[in-house]
């Protein structure tokens, strides 16, 4: 409800629409993430949660937070947003740690494996030891591009959010 209740955040909603994710300490598997199941959706000049919370739920923004998760501990929620270049301009003049990964640098074994998500988390913490706020790429033939914000429990992320 905080998340809908945030100014004009349907403009901030992608194509692909947006999950919201909390994991339990230590999580391992998708199981151990709760999540919106049926995504948060643009409606109009609002926004809608079209399903439950439910462990489960989501499938990227999930596995993107399991696999930040696994290097930094402290990071249990998750987010994903419409990418903008002026949103990621506004993050960074606030301070926040923010990496990127490029999708065309992908091997095409992971394409096909389905890996993307975690092949991408990977790629951009691989070359940090603090934890990350924001990890973004700006996309690739027929990927949306994204930002997902990370935070150690949702209401720092509705923070970040709220700031832009």
């Amino acid at each position: 409800k905080s998340f809908e209740a945030i100014p004009k955040i349907y403009e901030k909603i992608p194509e692909c629409q947006t999950n919201f994710v909390f994991s339990k300490t230590n999580p391992k598997t998708l199981k151990d993430v709760l999540g919106v199941l049926g995504r948060i959706v643009k409606t109009g000049n609002k926004v809608t949660s079209v399903g439950t919370l439910s462990y489960g739920a989501s499938k990227h923004v999930a596995t993107a937070l399991l696999e930040t998760n696994k290097k930094f501990p402290s990071i249990r929620s998750a987010v994903n947003i419409k990418y903008d270049k002026e949103t990621i301009s506004k993050l960074k003049k606030s301070g926040y740690k923010i990496l990127s990964y490029d999708r065309k640098n992908e091997p095409k074994k992971i394409k096909k494996s389905g890996s993307s998500v975690k092949w991408g988390i990977r790629s951009a913490i691989s070359r940090t030891k603090t934890k990350p706020d924001i990890i973004y790429h700006t996309g690739d033939f027929g990927k949306e591009p994204m930002i997902l914000i990370f935070g150690e429990s949702p209401s720092s992320i509705i923070k970040i959010i709220s700031e832009l």
